[in-house]
């Protein structure tokens, strides 16, 4: 077979593999080179009978020297230029779209003395053969790495390219600022030499492993970028925020700068993500923060330029990640944002805030602005599964995420956050693993844990329902109060709920009674029964006699609260939710304001918020309507006494048979909290001598305990009600 007949074979079939696509540019620089040969020679030498057309290893210079006229002429050949142009074209698909590495990279702003270039360095680093050949034919003269040059390219397209169109290709193409010299091939130290020919064309780390496997390889933009992971199968009715998303992907392509604003980890990436995924786009997030620490102007346009390539030849949308404080990155992000708009069509930005206009320049009338809400119940579901899926993992079949999503509101960063620690704790395999309920909710306390530092303890929660002696009414209103949590997401959701509640979608709860009674107890059963972290909120650290610093202080402890799902009990409450009264002095004022400043930030809360207070007559009528429950905790009564001195020693407790728990808890009105410390009391005294519990440990321990609260001589009534009997 001759070359022209070669040259025949090629149809406008599209490729249908990169593979095959590799192999027709490497059958045509084969050409070139044979061509180039018998011209150098004298001699025009065409392709032989051999598999694929391709000569290979040690027989590729003898192949070269084989004389075969096939073609007239040693300029431009009319069926060499419809070749290059029909492979060109079998890289696009039916919209004329570029489909696979080399297409796009061929069809970005280049010439086609710099698409040939790309073509012979990227086949020459396939098949180190090419090292020979250029040796062959440019007289022992090759470039760096047994590249071609610059000067190999312009002979080559000499026998497809017109004369008048090679003469002005060359006047701009391999030059310093072209987009070939900038983005694609490895900056040299001959580039300014005089003729400029010698210049070796190496690709850059980048561009090679593009397109080797797809996707570069982030060279020189590593550690401040990274690649968003590819989303697969978007479901529309199934996406999270799903108005929002909609937007997203209207103006995503369409405006040349987005800006996504909204909380941290409220999914900006995640959504604008999906919304790529939809035009066949990935996301490459830049790191602001980390990219603002990047020295020396060069490294900072050498990483910009390996972003505008990404942009421009392997479908990415650059994402500013502007997170923290924007003021400490201004200038950098500055610089950046003007770069990328002048050469990249579609750019997005993330921020917490809206980015200030002096950052933008003249161009933030380009700017279109969407709002990213918190995630309804059902979004987070949908998270919850997606970040599942992701890692390999499955939710068991009676899994209740919508309890799940009830107890724990968590944003999309979280979420995934949780899922990824899951997988990292239960390790993966080759099918679905089950997520068990309690690795889960570890992780999530694990995630979610706050640093309060002097503001707050962290309580145990180990008590139980059986452990709690209060009223059934109570009692009742406490499991109400669970409830509520538990059930929220299907309440403000599925019951529409959340239209009616635009805001105080949490829970507060006051707890008021005698010292005593078990306020503390009650907050960490309920804390207990949810699976919930309690931290006790330390008044003394949060209050503060100068004006405004309460409430700083205050702020600072829903701050770190936020997003941690963590019960904030707020113990003697009444010494900071004091009743309002009005203003006849400053005081008075400032008082006010920090009650009501207090009430707002509860409101705001999503969490659960438990007060407690001995004293409900400093609560105004107001303040109590704002509260979710008021639960009232009484002394109790003479029963519940009975049921509290039964159940306050442990099992391995040694107590001698004469004691009567009937009689102790007739004669001794105490509280649960006094019951509990009169028999460790009494338990310390048996043990100092040896022997088992007995009523005299038991009357001294009450008369410490009365003399607490000016209750003396009960120990007297005791013993006469030991001797008489209980009636």
């Amino acid at each position: 077979m001759t070359g022209k007949e070669y040259l025949n074979t090629i149809t406008e079939k599209p490729f249908a593999t990169p593979a095959e696509q590799f192999e027709a540019w490497a059958n045509f620089t084969d050409l070139l080179c044979r061509l180039l040969s018998g011209e150098l020679s004298g001699n025009y030498p065409s392709l032989k009978k051999r598999v694929g057309y391709t000569f290979s290893g040690n027989e590729a210079v003898e192949i070269l020297q084989e004389p075969e006229d096939d073609f007239e002429n040693t300029v431009y050949s009319r069926e060499l230029s419809e070749a290059f142009y029909r492979l060109i074209g079998k890289g696009l698909d039916a919209d004329k779209n570029p489909v696979f590495p080399l297409s796009k990279v061929l069809n970005a702003d280049l010439s086609n003395l710099e698409r040939l270039g790309v073509i012979v360095a990227f086949t020459s680093l396939k098949n180190r053969k090419y090292e020979n050949v250029f040796s062959y034919i440019s007289d022992d003269k090759t470039g760096a790495e047994g590249c071609p040059t610059v000067g190999l390219i312009n002979d080559m397209a000499r026998f497809f390219v017109p004369e008048d169109e090679l003469l002005e290709e060359r006047a701009f193409s391999f030059l310093p600022g072209s987009f070939s010299v900038r983005f694609i091939f490895k900056e040299q130290d001959d580039l300014y030499k005089k003729d400029g020919m010698a210049r070796s064309l190496v690709l850059k780390d980048s561009v090679k492993s593009y397109l080797d496997i797809g996707f570069p390889i982030l060279c020189e933009l590593s550690p401040y970028a990274y690649i968003m992971p590819e989303i697969e199968d978007v479901k529309k009715e199934k996406i999270c925020l799903k108005e929002t998303y909609e937007d997203i992907k209207k103006v995503l392509l369409n405006s040349r700068v987005t800006e996504l604003s909204g909380g941290e980890g409220y999914g900006k990436r995640y959504l604008l993500s999906c919304a790529a995924a939809e035009y066949e786009k990935t996301v490459i997030v830049l790191d602001m923060k980390l990219f603002s620490e990047v020295e020396g102007e060069e490294r900072f346009n050498t990483c910009i330029d390996e972003l505008i390539f990404m942009s421009a030849t392997c479908d990415c949308i650059p994402y500013l990640w502007c997170r923290g404080n924007v003021a400490a990155f201004s200038k950098r992000l500055r610089e950046t944002f003007k770069r990328l708009y002048d050469e990249v069509p579609n750019i997005c930005l993330g921020t917490e805030k809206h980015i200030p206009e002096d950052i933008l320049g003249g161009y933030s009338d380009a700017v279109f602005r969407i709002n990213i809400p918190e995630t309804t119940s059902h979004d987070q579901e949908v998270l919850w599964l997606e970040a599942a899926k992701q890692n390999g993992l499955t939710f068991p079949k009676d899994y209740n995420l919508n309890v799940l999503v009830s107890k724990f509101v968590m944003n999309p960063g979280r979420i995934f956050e949780v899922v990824n620690n899951t997988a990292a704790v239960i390790g993966k395999s080759g099918k679905k693993v089950e997520i068990g309920e309690g690795v889960l909710e570890d992780q999530i306390r694990r995630s979610c844990a706050v640093q309060f530092g002097e503001n707050a303890t962290r309580l145990t929660s180990f008590f139980t329902w059986g452990d709690l002696m209060i009223s059934k009414e109570s009692e009742e209103l406490l499991r109400m109060a669970a409830d509520r949590v538990r059930f929220r997401a299907t309440v403000n959701e599925d019951f529409g709920f959340s239209r009616k509640l635009p805001y105080g979608r949490g829970v507060s709860i006051v707890l008021y009674g005698p010292p005593g009674t078990g306020k503390t107890m009650a907050a960490q059963v309920l804390a207990n029964e949810l699976g919930l972290d309690i931290y006790r909120i330390d008044l003394s650290q949060v209050s503060s006699k100068y004006i405004g610093e309460t409430e700083k202080n205050l702020g600072a402890v829903f701050d770190a609260a936020k997003n941690s799902n963590a019960i904030l009990f707020f113990d003697e409450a009444d010494s900071l939710f004091s009743k309002r009264t009005s203003v006849s002095s400053s005081n008075d004022k400032y008082a006010n304001a920090e009650t009501s400043y207090l009430l707002q930030k509860i409101e705001e809360y999503t969490g659960v918020s438990v007060l407690a207070t001995n004293n409900m007559q400093n609560f105004d009528a107001a303040f109590k309507r704002r509260m979710t429950f008021m639960i009232s905790l009484k002394n109790p009564e003479e029963e519940t006494r009975i049921r509290l001195w039964e159940a306050v020693f442990p099992e391995d407790t040694p107590i001698d048979d004469e004691i009567d728990f009937r009689i102790l808890a007739r004669v001794c009105e105490f509280t649960g909290s006094a019951i509990k410390s009169a028999a460790v009391t009494a338990a310390y005294r048996a043990a100092s001598k040896g022997r088992a519990i007995k009523w005299d440990d038991l009357f001294f321990a009450i008369d410490i305990e009365g003399g607490k609260t000016g209750t003396l001589g009960l120990s007297n009534k005791l013993r006469e009600a030991v001797i008489t009997g209980i009636d």
